[in-house]
């Protein structure tokens, strides 16, 4: 027998993930350590460092203490620092940076031609059938870690490399995708938001490339670097309080509703769900998209949920490439 409560809704101690991206040189690591000396305010910031040396160069400037990942950058490895760097019991952890587990040695993108070459050597006809089989277990891994990041009971700040993107349509103009952070899509989409910077931007973010929700779009500055100052103003917005809303949403305390429900806590099967919309959002063509939108529709592991959201995923990315062909 499981227990479900329902209380009034009240928004404290908010976890923050958030996302710094930029080229090389735009200011990432420094912005990171500001921001999370703020957010820290006097405990311990943790690093996990896939940067070399280049993560110990501010250690005259600021107090952390930092953990060095080498190649190859599995999720695994990540995810299994990430582990360790909660037992700390830190205030804040900074992983810089995220890129290397995406496109890195070792990484997932490497990681997928490493089981296309296990399933198909090369031949390219089973090459592309095997393809979305191929992204099962870097993708499993990946999503360890986001479980891992969004457990971790501290604010995260992820460091992302980022260049410049182009799309290439047949008969039309090269459309500039402007600066885009390299990291998977599911990665970046927990980031509560994620600052932009350009190169040699010194620290400073163009909010007009970023990542914003709100109320971040209000409490980041415009034209100002990141710093300390920023990172309190997050941290006492993440630590909440009481909302009168809440308490006038026609539940209190004394009113909380428990209802118990039997539930199997059997292990579910391994989804290619997450593989799925990866590759429909790396479509570069409607068709390409739509095969691999029918290729899910076919799938018979995939809950009807999953289904729902893939249907749902495929219609928006298709109306995307439309728009931008036409």
């Amino acid at each position: 027998m499981s227990t479900y409560t329902f209380r009034p809704a009240v928004r404290e101690d908010t976890p923050l993930i958030i996302g710094l991206a930029g080229p090389t040189k735009s200011g990432k690591t420094m912005s990171a350590l500001r921001l999370a000396t703020g957010l820290a305010r006097g405990g311990t910031i943790a690093m996990i460092n896939a940067e070399g040396m280049r993560g110990h160069q501010y250690a005259d400037k600021f107090k952390y203490v930092t953990c060095d990942l080498n190649a190859p950058y599995r999720p695994v490895h990540y995810t299994e620092s990430l582990k360790a760097a909660a037992s700390l019991r830190p205030a804040v952890v900074i992983i810089d940076s995220v890129s290397h587990m995406h496109d890195g040695p070792g990484g997932v993108l490497e990681w997928h031609e490493e089981e296309l070459d296990r399933m198909a050597g090369q031949d390219f006809s089973k090459r592309d059938k095997c393809n979305m089989s191929a992204w099962i277990k870097p993708k499993a891994d990946e999503n360890k870690f986001i479980y891992q990041m969004l457990s971790m009971k501290c604010p995260v700040i992820l460091c992302l490399r980022a260049k410049e993107k182009v799309k290439i349509v047949t008969g039309k103009p090269i459309i500039d995708l402007g600066w885009q952070p390299i990291v998977g899509e599911r990665i970046a989409f927990e980031t509560i938001f994620t600052l932009m910077m350009v190169p040699h931007a010194k620290g400073v973010p163009s909010l007009e490339l970023s990542d914003m929700r709100e109320p971040f779009d209000v409490l980041v500055p415009k034209g100002k670097q990141i710093d300390e100052q920023l990172g309190e103003q997050l941290a006492k917005w993440a630590a909440g309080g009481t909302d009168k809303a809440a308490e006038d949403n026609g539940l209190s305390d004394e009113k909380s509703l428990t209802y118990g429900l039997q539930s199997q806590d059997a292990p579910l099967p391994q989804s290619l769900m997450p593989a799925y919309l990866d590759q429909i959002a790396l479509s570069q063509s409607v068709a390409e998209c739509s095969k691999t939108l029918n290729t899910a529709l076919k799938d018979t592991t995939l809950s009807v949920f999953e289904t729902t959201q893939l249907q749902e995923a495929g219609k928006k990315k298709i109306v995307s490439l439309r728009a931008t062909k036409s």
